[in-house]
C-alpha cells in the first residue's frame, strides 16, 4: 500500500460526514496495521451552549474506532486486513469521549 488512495476506502453508500474507513495503525495500542471504521461526532453551536468544556464548533465530542475486514456500507472486502493471519486476535474497538474536561477512553 503505497498511495494515499489505497489508505482510504470511500464508497457511495457511506455517510458524507462523521464516518471514515482508513488503513493504518489500528489505534489499539499495538504496532499492527489494519482497516478501521472511524465514527466521530463533532460539536455544533447547540453543543457549545450546553457544554462549558467545548471551545469551538467542530471540536471532537467522541470518536469510536472499530477494526474491520470489509466495508459495512458496500460489503467490499478490504485487502490486507490484519485478520487474514489471525482471526483470534481481531475485532478490537475503542471509544474516546472528549466531551469533558478530562477525556476518557472506554
Amino acid at each position: 500500500m503505497d498511495s494515499l488512495s489505497n489508505l482510504i476506502h470511500c464508497c457511495d453508500e457511506m455517510p458524507s460526514d462523521g464516518v471514515s474507513i482508513c488503513w493504518g495503525p489500528a489505534r489499539f495500542g499495538s504496532e499492527d496495521l489494519g482497516w478501521c471504521l472511524v465514527i466521530e461526532r463533532v460539536a455544533t453551536e447547540d453543543d457549545l451552549q450546553e457544554n462549558q468544556y467545548l471551545e469551538e464548533v467542530g471540536d471532537t465530542l467522541w470518536t469510536t474506532a472499530v477494526e474491520i475486514k470489509c466495508c459495512p456500507y458496500c460489503g467490499v472486502g478490504l485487502t490486507d486486513a490484519r485478520s487474514v493471519m489471525s482471526s483470534e486476535d481481531f475485532g478490537y474497538f475503542i471509544h474516546i469521549d472528549s466531551s469533558g474536561w478530562l477525556g476518557r477512553r472506554c
